[in-house]
């Protein structure tokens, strides 16, 4: 009897202390579908219901905020957010972000003509020689964030952008698949120049965030996750299709720098 008591304080006081270490992180989410949208409160899509399983399975919880991305690196910056969710990294985002790469993806940038312009681009020597409008914030490419930033308008929204190359205010607009592409095609040339890139996506924990004890759990399950072929069926359910990713190359080790 007295063994069997001692079983079960043991059995107890191991899932009290899942519920005292349980956590409850703030993550981000924006309007993406289907990878990732908000409705009715709720952050959906392939890319959320990954990151919930994932953290779940850790014993925590995420609360979900919807903001745009440009408040969404501001508030990692200062941690005040734990988790970004689909997204490129670049070196300026790698000094304040953790990444963990969930999907390998190539991206191919097309460039849009105004109806004022006649000439074709070519390359990037061509478009120094015009005027480009792009959403601030964002990343299409290095080739593209090496681009004097005199000869670029920068918007809010693409709604923006599609008026502004409708009206000839700008002589090329910068899109892709990940940048409502869709809004342009049919309605604008397309220059003959593209840009393709291997831009592999990531989830990231802000290295200012309390979640940032927790990042080597999280790259190492999702390393698990990929290694056992669990992460393409997320996709898959929202009709989706995904590369095959490298696990060696998922989870990175961070050291203060």
């Amino acid at each position: 009897m007295k063994f069997i008591s001692v079983i079960l304080m043991i059995c107890i006081t191991a899932t009290l202390s899942n519920y005292v270490f349980a956590k409850d992180f703030v993550a981000h989410c924006r309007d993406y579908p289907p990878d990732l949208y908000f409705q009715n409160d709720k952050c959906l899509g392939a890319v959320p219901e990954l990151v919930n399983d994932i953290f779940n399975e850790l014993g925590h919880n995420i609360i979900w905020i919807k903001a745009p991305w440009l408040r969404s690196l501001k508030d990692a910056k200062e941690g005040r957010v734990d988790i970004l969710i689909r997204h490129s990294m670049t070196p300026e985002r790698e000094k304040f972000l953790a990444p963990i790469k969930y999907e390998d993806r190539v991206r191919k940038l097309s460039f849009f003509k105004s109806p004022a312009l006649k000439s074709d681009i070519t390359s990037y020597d061509d478009l120094q020689k015009v005027v480009v409008g792009a959403i601030h914030g964002v990343f299409y490419s290095p080739k593209f964030a090496r681009m004097d930033k005199r000869r670029v308008i920068f918007v809010e929204e693409t709604e923006q952008l599609v008026s502004m190359l409708a009206l000839s205010r700008i002589d090329i607009a910068v899109s892709s698949e990940s940048h409502n592409k869709e809004m342009f095609e049919g309605k604008f040339e397309k220059s003959h120049f593209t840009e393709t890139f291997y831009n592999p996506h990531y989830i990231s924990i802000p290295k200012n965030s309390a979640a940032m004890q927790y990042y080597d759990e999280v790259a190492n399950l999702m390393a698990k996750y990929i290694e056992l072929n669990k992460i393409e069926p997320y996709f898959e359910k929202h009709n989706l299709k995904m590369q095959k990713l490298e696990t060696e190359s998922n989870h990175q080790i961070l050291t203060d720098k």
